[in-house]
């Protein structure tokens, strides 16, 4: 879409609107209403006040004082849920990533989104369009951002900067930090010593640190210095072997003996030499060690299953999910077609099935040491669709072992919690965000019941049913 399209597109949706709604002093009440949240499950017959972008109060149908002049939605039959997060996306990986996709994560009911690497010239426009969009419209996610990965000599995507020292890192934290991002990321060929200095940095600031772990380092080393998140359960499968000491060492030479590959080279020849051991060497004990002592460093998991798992899955080769490729870019859609018929027709490898297993295997253990989890999918890569992945990540949560609650919490509370915003996000309650889902179908009966949306509320925009079905209609046929 052009600019003057984009313009007279979201102009024709906000006056869509009833009228009033953008009054911040003008009340709308969700009436007769059954909210779910982490905090406090389903509670049923309650009306919610909304003034502005903020609830102002909650309580009993019967209890409520609904003011003289507010909107009123019956939501008889309806299930009010705190607006979702799709806490693991690259935003400037594609082209897809324009800001005329954001409408598409507010008709999913996303709400929020944590980009996890960008180069600061791409994401920071696009975190301020968006900021900009939901202030006007209501018709885009706040977006956290990492800037680019932080890796070592060798880099393996574009969006990586490489420290070569512990001073160089420093200069690199304090010119992120001085961008605006929200945390920073660690990628897998940073030297331990330069690691633990990035950690340092970040705790002093009181920033959190998401990884992939370091293949230098093991998963309790890392951990123990303060690490906020591991992406993907990345290099868990090598730390849970009875082997881990002699897999580490290994690693550790082929990083000195791959000085003439690139970051991605590298990564691959060690993934593709431990992996399958590391599989086939898994040790209970062991397993347990490194999840207690996540779970006591409050090292959060952003599984990713919609990716980890992807060759069991294989959503690609479903017809129902190729037709949400119809909200792509044409060029870009013709693309993603012909590499999903390509796809349709390779077998995934053992080892690429066993450690879609694995995945699958590990998330109840997750629960049970009461670590927590975040939702993320990693689209754009791997053919996943924005938003509609958040959906499926959900349903592939449940299917691991999640119960329908703990698949929401992972999408609202954990990454507020994250963030340490929990006081403004992720539940139902006095004085929190108005970012909001209202759906037709109980989510607690059904995981998929998030995808049956009727209301989304965004930054104090309300979008009905009918609105998001003209978003639905702009997205899929521009003109």
């Amino acid at each position: 879409m052009n600019s003057l399209f984009i313009m007279i597109f979201f102009l024709f949706l906000t006056g869509c609107l009833s009228g009033a709604i953008d009054d911040d002093e003008l009340a709308i009440v969700f009436k007769d209403v059954s909210v779910i949240d982490a905090n406090n499950g389903l509670r049923a017959g309650k009306s919610v006040i909304v003034s502005g972008n903020r609830i102002v109060e909650v309580g009993q149908v019967e209890e409520i004082t609904i003011p003289s002049d507010a909107i009123v939605v019956d939501c008889r039959g309806k299930y009010l849920i705190p607006g979702l997060w799709d806490a693991h996306v690259h935003l400037t990986n594609r082209d897809i990533h324009k800001p005329t996709i954001f409408p598409l994560f507010i008709v999913n009911g996303i709400t929020y989104l944590r980009d996890t690497s960008a180069t600061l010239d791409l994401i920071l426009p696009l975190r301020e369009k968006a900021e900009e969009t939901s202030r006007s419209y209501g018709l885009a996610p706040q977006i956290f951002i990492t800037g680019p990965h932080i890796d070592g000599l060798q880099t393996s995507w574009a969006s990586s900067v490489s420290a070569v020292s512990a001073e160089h890192a420093r200069t690199i934290v304090d010119s992120l930090l001085n961008a605006g991002v929200d945390e920073f990321k660690i990628y897998e060929l940073l030297p331990p010593e330069i690691y633990f200095e990035v950690l340092s940095m970040a705790k002093s600031k009181n920033y959190k640190v998401s990884a992939h772990v370091p293949l230098g380092m093991d998963v309790i080393e890392a951990s123990n210095a303060g690490l906020g998140s591991i992406e993907h359960l990345n290099n868990l499968e090598l730390s849970f072997s009875s082997d881990f000491d002699s897999l580490l060492q290994e690693r550790r030479q082929m990083i000195t003996d791959g000085s003439d590959k690139t970051g991605r080279e590298l990564r691959g020849d060690i993934h593709r030499a431990q992996r399958q051991h590391a599989l086939n060497s898994q040790d209970e004990e062991r397993r347990k060690i490194v999840l207690e002592t996540l779970a006591d460093n409050n090292t959060m998991q952003v599984p990713t299953l919609a990716i980890t798992a992807s060759a069991e899955h294989r959503l690609f080769a479903r017809e129902e999910w190729r037709k949400t490729f119809r909200f792509l870019p044409e060029n870009t859609r013709t693309e993603w077609n012909e590499r999903a018929d390509k796809w349709v027709n390779q077998s995934p490898s053992d080892v690429e099935i066993a450690h879609a297993n694995w995945a699958y295997d590990v998330i109840p253990d997750l629960v049970e040491t009461g670590i927590g989890i975040m939702a993320g999918t990693d689209t754009p890569l791997s053919l996943l669709t924005p938003a509609f992945s958040l959906h499926e990540e959900l349903a592939l949560l449940v299917q691991a072992g999640l119960t329908p609650i703990q698949a929401l919490e992972a999408a609202t509370l954990r990454p507020a919690q994250y963030f340490g915003l929990e006081n403004q996000q992720g539940s139902i309650a006095k004085g929190m965000r108005a970012d909001l889902v209202i759906l037709d179908a109980n989510p607690l009966e059904d995981i998929t019941n998030t995808q049956r949306i009727w209301t989304v509320m965004r930054d104090g925009h309300l979008h009905t049913r009918d609105e998001l079905d003209k978003i639905i209609a702009q997205l899929e046929n521009p003109q």
